[in-house]
């Protein structure tokens, strides 16, 4: 019976506690939540009143009288000259004020309506691009010893014209010591295709132990980085043909010194057994020369020079006794007018 009591007062305390223990409450239990509204309108239950109609009827509105323009005068347009007397001061003729520089002290007596540069009406001067000028330059008068014996040079630039087109003399003459001078003459006319280039044609003529005739057309003007370049393509009888490239540098190392490598080349399109040239690639010249031009006119100079014949105009060099390679030093006087 005791047994039996025990039992049921340990069901009673203990075990709901332990039950409790092993459940994890809900703390949201025993709370009742509040069923979701629709928002209220704030102007709910708000009448707006009716307007009132306002009677116009007794309003009157004021009439408008026509206003007479009659007596209101406009001025008359007019075309008089601003002005109109206004007197312009005549421009003085007499001294200049002092410290006032001379307009013409540089015009060296040229001016707009009369002189050299005038134009017909004296309206305007000549452009300085558009008047004939000239130039003689006598580019090398050198000499060296080479194997064959001593070597004169010469050779001329002269032209004459505008910037645009000018008439060129081209000469070269050559004479090895106790030999017949070899020379060679060309009348080109130029024309500038662009900025820096001009476009040539004439005719040459080689004069010495064979005299020869060619039409003469090609290329002169300024390469890249400064290179002054000829090209020229010949044409002569018999289907004879050459083409001749030249080019050159001018570096100037202080205002006196002046450094000017060179570099030709001569191809024929024949082999010309009596003139000892060969078809191909026939021969090439290397030079650098230094001078010091005490004027931009006068200047001597000091160089060397290396000449190298290739192909078959090397064999006809050698049948003939002669090196196909030559070293030179040369010594020559540059001069400009």
């Amino acid at each position: 019976m005791k047994r039996h009591w025990l039992h049921t007062l340990l069901a009673a305390t203990v075990l709901p506690g332990l039950a409790l223990a092993q459940a994890p409450a809900d703390p949201h239990a025993g709370h009742v939540m509040p069923a979701a509204t629709a928002p209220v309108d704030p102007h709910a239950g708000h009448v707006m009143p009716a307007p009132a109609a306002v009677d116009h009827s007794q309003h009157v509105m004021p009439t408008s009288e026509p206003v007479d323009h009659s007596q209101h005068g406009m001025p008359a347009a007019t075309s008089a000259d601003p002005h109109a007397g206004h007197v312009m001061a005549e421009p003085t003729t007499g001294a200049l004020p002092p410290g006032t520089r001379d307009p013409h002290a540089y015009a060296n007596g040229h001016l707009v309506g009369s002189g050299e540069f005038a134009l017909p009406g004296g309206h305007a001067a000549h452009m300085q691009s558009h008047v004939n000028n000239g130039a003689l330059l006598l580019e090398r008068l050198e000499t060296a010893d080479t194997d064959a014996g001593r070597r004169h040079h010469v050779a001329i630039d002269a032209w004459y014209g505008q910037d645009f087109a000018r008439w060129w003399l081209l000469s070269e003459a050559e004479q090895l010591e106790g030999e017949q001078v070899e020379a060679s003459t060309e009348l080109l006319a130029s024309r500038a295709i662009s900025s820096y280039w001009d476009i040539v044609g004439g005719v040459q003529v080689e004069t010495g132990d064979h005299t020869r005739s060619w039409l003469s057309a090609g290329l002169r003007g300024l390469a890249p980085y400064w290179f002054e370049v000829d090209a020229r393509l010949l044409l002569g009888e018999s289907g004879q043909s050459a083409l001749h490239l030249e080019a050159e540098y001018e570096l100037r190392l202080t205002q006196k010194l002046v450094l000017q490598p060179v570099a030709e080349l001569a191809w024929h399109g024949r082999t010309l057994r009596a003139q000892g040239e060969g078809r191909g690639l026939a021969e090439t010249r290397l030079g650098l020369r230094l001078r010091h031009e005490f004027t931009p006119q006068f200047a001597p100079y000091l160089g060397v020079e290396h000449q190298r014949a290739f192909g078959t105009t090397a064999e006809l060099t050698r049948a003939a006794g002669l090196d196909t390679r030559d070293t030179q030093v040369v010594v020559g006087l540059r001069l400009w007018f």
